[in-house]
C-alpha cells in the first residue's frame, strides 16, 4: 500500500474511532455533556488531533448524521436488490428506516440533530456537510427508484399528491414517529410488545398516502425479512462499534 493511501486509511480509522467513542459517551453521559476536549481524553488522543478532524461539535454531529445515512443506504440497496415489486420495496424501505431507529437509537437520535437543526448546518464545515449530502442524495436515488417502480406497476394512486411528495411525507412521519415513540419508553408504542400496533399504523400511513394496502400477514413477513437485513448489516460492526 502506498504511503498516501496508508495515511488516508489511518485518518479514516481514527475518525471512525472518534465517532464511536463520542456515541458511547453520548449514550452514557448525554450529548450535552460532551466536549471535544473530553472526547480527546476518552479516546486517548491530543486535543490537536481531535480538532484536526472536527473543528467543532457541529462537525461531529454532521459526521454522525452522515454515518446514519451510510447505514440507511446499505439497507435500502439490499432491499432494492430483492425480487420484490415496487410497492413492497417502498414498504420494506420504510420498515428498514423504523428498524434503524430501533437497533441504533443513539445514532438515529443524534443524526436527527445533525441533519435537521439549522444552527448545526450553518456552523459545520461546508466540506463535511457536502459529503453528508452526497450520501443522502445516493440514498434518495435508491428510494426514488423503488417509488418509480411502484408508480409504473400501478401500485400508487393518489390524484392529489405526487409520489415524490408522498414518500417525503412518509419519511417525515417516520422521523417524528421514531423520535417520539421508538426512542422513549414513556410512549405507548415503544418496545417489542407494541410491534403489531406499529406495523398496522405504518401500513395505514403508507396506504393512506396512495400505495397499495398490504395485508397484515404480508407486512409482518416483510418486517421479519427487513429486520434480518438490518440486523445482519449491524452485526458486521464490532460490538460497541458504529453505533449502538
Amino acid at each position: 500500500m502506498r504511503t498516501t493511501q496508508r495515511k488516508a486509511q489511518e485518518v479514516a480509522e481514527r475518525e471512525q474511532k472518534l465517532v464511536r467513542v463520542a456515541l458511547d459517551m453520548a449514550s452514557r453521559d448525554g450529548f450535552h455533556n460532551l466536549t471535544l476536549g473530553k472526547l480527546a481524553e476518552e479516546a486517548g488522543y491530543s486535543k490537536g488531533t481531535v480538532y484536526n478532524h472536527f473543528t467543532c461539535l457541529e462537525d461531529l454531529l454532521v459526521e454522525i448524521s452522515a454515518e446514519s445515512a451510510r447505514r440507511q443506504l446499505r439497507y435500502f440497496q439490499a432491499i432494492a436488490d430483492l425480487p420484490w415489486d415496487g410497492v413492497r420495496s417502498v414498504y420494506g424501505m420504510a420498515l428498514a428506516y423504523m428498524r434503524h431507529a430501533e437497533v441504533a437509537p443513539v445514532l438515529f437520535e443524534l443524526s436527527l440533530t445533525g441533519r435537521t437543526t439549522d444552527a448545526v448546518c450553518k456552523i459545520a464545515s461546508e466540506q463535511r456537510t457536502k459529503r453528508r449530502d452526497l450520501i443522502e442524495a445516493q440514498m434518495a436515488q435508491v428510494v426514488g427508484y423503488a417509488v418509480e417502480r411502484s408508480v409504473a406497476e400501478g401500485g400508487f394512486d393518489n390524484a392529489e399528491v405526487e409520489a415524490t411528495v408522498a414518500v417525503d411525507a412518509l419519511r417525515a412521519y417516520i422521523l417524528g414517529y421514531a423520535a417520539m415513540h421508538l426512542l422513549s419508553p414513556r410512549f405507548l408504542w415503544s418496545g417489542e410488545k407494541a410491534l403489531d400496533a406499529r406495523l398496522k399504523v405504518m401500513t395505514s400511513m403508507i396506504s393512506g398516502l396512495g400505495w397499495t394496502h398490504l395485508a397484515a400477514d404480508d407486512v409482518a413477513r416483510l418486517y421479519r425479512e427487513v429486520a434480518g437485513i438490518v440486523d445482519s448489516i449491524t452485526a458486521q460492526y464490532a460490538p460497541g462499534d458504529y453505533y449502538q
